[in-house]
């Protein structure tokens, strides 16, 4: 491009400086999608990862809900109340076998009363045996803590009533009756015991019931 200096009169080539606006137009111009191609065509698409889904447990590879141990010194007061109740029965029922004299007391039925209760002792006091082993080398559940505190309830009613009357109401010293006095008195201890360990089981589950109340 050609232009004149008003100052010398001379004629001055003028370059144009730079041509890249034009040229950045163009490549912006390249860039642009046509008319008639569609608009979804042209754009970037994005993938957008999915959130991925909440993992759902396994049940089969649960592990399984610990469980507390049993109590050792309630199964040995159990395995206590068993024998002694085997025992009780034992030497009252085999006393005149041993002594071989008949009942010296003229009302004896609270002597049956006696076996009936030590037979319920057995039998309360061997479950609760093998509840404990099945809880202590298997997976077995406890007894509920109502039952129990209920049968211990009841247990030691019993005992205690039978015990009480036996004292009161049957007078055999020891060595009297040929012997029979002897295993008379020898089951008589054995329910006394049996009496307060029942006594001992009622407090204790009840005790623990009240647990909640420190909570």
């Amino acid at each position: 491009m050609n232009a004149w200096d008003a100052h010398s009169g001379e004629k001055v080539q003028v370059t144009p400086s730079s041509p890249e606006p034009i040229n950045a137009w163009e490549s912006n111009k390249q860039e642009l999608p046509s008319a008639d191609q569609p608009l979804h065509a042209a754009s970037t698409s994005i993938d957008i990862p999915s959130s991925p889904s909440p993992a759902v447990p396994d049940a089969s590879s649960d592990e399984p809900v610990a469980r507390g141990k049993p109590s050792l010194p309630r199964f040995l007061l159990r395995i206590w109340q068993f024998f002694a109740a085997i025992g009780a029965f034992g030497f009252q029922v085999g006393a005149s076998p041993y002594s071989e004299e008949p009942i010296p007391f003229g009302k004896p039925g609270l002597l049956y009363y006696g076996y009936v209760v030590c037979w319920l002792s057995i039998v309360w006091s061997s479950f609760n045996v093998f509840v404990y082993l099945t809880r202590r080398f298997g997976k077995g559940n406890k007894i509920k803590r109502f039952v129990s505190t209920l049968f211990d309830l009841v247990l030691a009613a019993l005992f205690g009533v039978c015990v009480f009357y036996e004292i009161a109401t049957y007078r055999c010293k020891p060595g009297m009756h040929n012997g029979w006095c002897n295993f008379y008195n020898t089951g008589l201890f054995f329910l006394m015991s049996l009496f307060l360990t029942y006594v001992v089981h009622a407090l204790w589950d009840i005790f623990a019931a009240m647990s909640c109340l420190r909570k």
